[in-house]
């Protein structure tokens, strides 16, 4: 795949990489461009692209929905403006990975692993995507979390501000003490689910009223 990449060759969609990993790469390579490749609908179960924090990986603008990303690790990778919708991240290893403005629209996050604060979800969207009972860290300013399912995840080091919670269910989250988490300035609506112990407006959150038409 690296061959055809390196003579023109973008889509590989349903391709089968389970287990592969950057062993397989030059230990003299120490950057590896996949700008923009499609790999949609591929079976990418366990993958690990960098063999070590010196292999530094681009994707750059590449194509993953609908993937199964189960358990891959996806660490340090630069992962800017990444289609991840519908895939499957359960247990996926994102630490330390830049994702600016990248989609995970009804993407399953469930436990996927940042174990880095400086991971960067800045202007992503979120939409529909489940985070149930996950860790998350990193810095999320002006995400999309609408109808997002975040019940019973835990913040750390969780920077928000700006974010779009409308409609997303934040019931029995956890939060620690003292609290890391910066939600300031984030949005919420009258069908965004808080447990009865949080308040919104006492994290700096700001209400958006509905707008309805009236008849006339």
């Amino acid at each position: 795949m690296l061959r055809l990449y390196t003579e023109g060759h973008r889509n590989f969609s349903n391709s089968d990489l389970r287990g592969v990993t950057g062993n397989i790469i030059s230990q003299e390579i120490k950057s590896l461009n996949l700008r923009e490749i499609i790999l949609r609908r591929s079976n990418l179960t366990a993958v690990v692209l960098c063999r070590s924090a010196t292999l530094k990986v681009d994707l750059t603008g590449s194509d993953l929905s609908n993937c199964n990303l189960q358990g891959a690790d996806l660490s340090t990778c630069k992962l800017d403006q990444c289609n991840f919708s519908n895939s499957d991240l359960r247990r996926a290893n994102l630490s330390r990975s830049s994702c600016r403005v990248s989609d995970f629209m009804k993407a399953n996050l469930q436990n996927i692993m940042i174990y880095n604060n400086d991971t960067d979800f800045t202007a992503s969207n979120f939409t529909e995507a489940n985070f149930r009972s996950t860790y998350l860290s990193g810095k999320f300013s002006h995400t999309k979390f609408c109808k997002s399912n975040l019940r019973k995840a835990t913040f750390k080091s969780f920077y928000s501000q700006g974010a779009d919670f409308l409609d997303a269910d934040l019931r029995d989250i956890e939060l620690p003490t003292p609290t890391t988490v910066d939600i300031r300035y984030s949005y919420y609506n009258q069908k965004t689910k808080f447990s009865p112990d949080f308040d919104p407006i006492e994290m700096g959150m700001e209400l958006i009223e509905e707008i309805t038409d009236l008849e006339d």
